[in-house]
């Protein structure tokens, strides 16, 4: 885990999970930790996988994209989603409903604080913006209403983020750049309108 430090709101723990932990899900974490750490954002940064294969570093090619971007995620080793990540995490954002149905199923109370990455995006631009100071579990509770789980049951492209393994060096570079505007999009819906203590 990556913890940044800065002008306090309140801490948040944001777990991304994907389904080996070395490439997707370890890019979302990269750029998040980041971005946090350029606007001095109090944010505790993890991810995980739903496959038993701990102990792997990130792919050579996320790497690579990563380090363009002048991050360096050498340190990453690949770890198993487990339900005490899962219950002390306060919003855990999965790259598939796939991971998401594994997620929610973990601890009590995961599903009303477990999203596909693009579904909190789609769910908070709908939404009124997270008011100063306000708790984060009240704000899902808000992004969440009509929220149906019979639907994130079925798969749906609109809701996935495309997994680059095997793919040529060009596709890692494309989820990278669509990954690093979700999560600026993440961090500043939840971050916006949030005010230092």
């Amino acid at each position: 885990m990556v913890e940044v430090t800065g002008p306090r709101i309140a801490a948040i723990v944001i777990v991304y999970v994907c389904t080996a932990n070395v490439n997707r899900s370890p890019m979302a974490a990269a750029l998040t930790s980041h971005l946090a750490a350029t606007r001095g954002l109090e944010l505790t940064v993890g991810s995980a996988s739903t496959l038993l294969r701990p102990g792997h570093r990130a792919s050579p090619a996320t790497l690579a994209v990563l380090r363009a971007r002048g991050i360096d995620a050498e340190s990453h080793r690949s770890r198993t989603l487990t339900p005490e990540l899962v219950a002390d995490a306060e919003l855990v954002l999965t790259m598939e409903r796939a991971h998401l149905r594994v997620a929610a199923l973990m601890a009590p109370g995961a599903f009303d604080k477990t999203f596909t990455l693009k579904e909190f995006l789609r769910r908070a631009l709908r939404t009124d913006a997270r008011y100063a100071y306000e708790p984060l579990d009240r704000y899902l509770q808000r992004i969440s209403i009509g929220r149906d789980p019979v639907e994130l049951l079925t798969t749906n492209e609109a809701d996935e983020v495309a997994d680059p393994q095997g793919g040529p060096q060009a596709g890692f570079v494309a989820i990278c750049d669509e990954l690093a505007l979700l999560c600026e999009g993440a961090v500043e819906l939840l971050f916006g309108n949030a005010q230092p203590g």
